[in-house]
């Protein structure tokens, strides 16, 4: 399950109580952390929590607190599936807190991260352009036991490094799964408007981003059973498009019979998502 917080700027909303101040301190707006599972070449939304600095400072809180809310709230759904975060959840509560619960997890480090091996020694995470290094069984600031991978591709300006309680390179391949969730924003952005809602009060807010998470959730399992259904795996079109996109943006022109299949094929799949688990959103 990927995890990832979007900035939902919303510059002329200063007098609505739930915007706050974005990550520049001046842009109004606030936040959506949206968890979601890999699915094709995006991801299906399974749960969401909002914040921003006037949330948190109304209830005198944190930031951390509605990680940790969102997290435990989907523990369930979570079973052994790990939870795999960006550099901003690279944070020792968060660790500490992840390993009382059992979640696996797979998180990309901060530059500057400190690790120890067993006996005290300070381990400088270094890797050489196109190689991999890995570390097993060191501590995070000390504190937790970790695995931890490196791996700087050629044309990268920088290497990536993850930490995870799984084995380390199985740890890199979940990473390396996160860009779907951002692909899935720019959809959810371009192609639904979810950065042009705008409401007075928070909770009518996040019903409408339930409604719009749901809506791109069952979009995509269709589009992507027409983009399958249209374009066969050696087919440019097919790596061009989005299930999405081809839904909603594609002019086709399908026979009544076709219509029908790729509609019950594509109920099935929904089915076999939302049948067997409780879903949160």
């Amino acid at each position: 399950m990927i995890g990832d917080p979007a900035e939902m700027p919303r510059p002329d909303a200063k007098k609505t109580d739930y915007v706050g101040t974005l990550s520049d301190g001046q842009t109004s707006g606030y936040w959506l952390l949206i968890l979601a599972t890999p699915y094709q070449g995006r991801a299906i939304p399974c749960h969401f929590v909002s914040y921003s600095s006037a949330i948190i400072g109304a209830e005198i809180s944190s930031r951390n607190r509605y990680h940790f809310q969102a997290f435990a709230e989907v523990k369930e759904l979570l079973g052994e599936k790990p939870l795999v975060l960006d550099r901003e959840f690279s944070y020792l509560e968060l660790m500490q807190a992840l390993g009382v619960e059992e979640v696996n997890f797979v998180i990309r480090l901060k530059l500057g991260a400190h690790f120890f091996d067993p006996e005290g020694k300070r381990i400088n995470l270094m890797v050489k352009k196109g190689e991999t290094r890995i570390l097993n069984k060191v501590f995070y600031m000390g504190k937790v036991f970790v695995n931890v991978i490196g791996w700087w591709k050629e044309g990268l300006k920088e290497p990536i490094w993850v930490m995870t309680n799984l084995p380390a390179e199985q740890g890199m391949s979940f990473y390396l799964q996160r860009m779907k969730i951002d692909q899935a924003f720019k959809d959810l952005k371009s192609l639904l408007g979810m950065d042009k809602m705008m409401h007075q009060k928070r909770h009518w807010m996040e019903k409408m981003v339930s409604l719009a998470l749901i809506a791109y959730a069952i979009g995509l399992v269709l589009g992507e059973t027409l983009r399958s259904h249209l374009f066969p795996e050696t087919c440019r079109k097919r790596k061009l498009y989005s299930g999405l996109f081809v839904l909603l943006k594609l002019k086709l022109s399908l026979s009544h019979p076709e219509s029908k299949q790729i509609a019950l094929q594509a109920l099935q799949t929904f089915r076999s998502f939302v049948l067997p688990v409780r879903t949160l959103v």
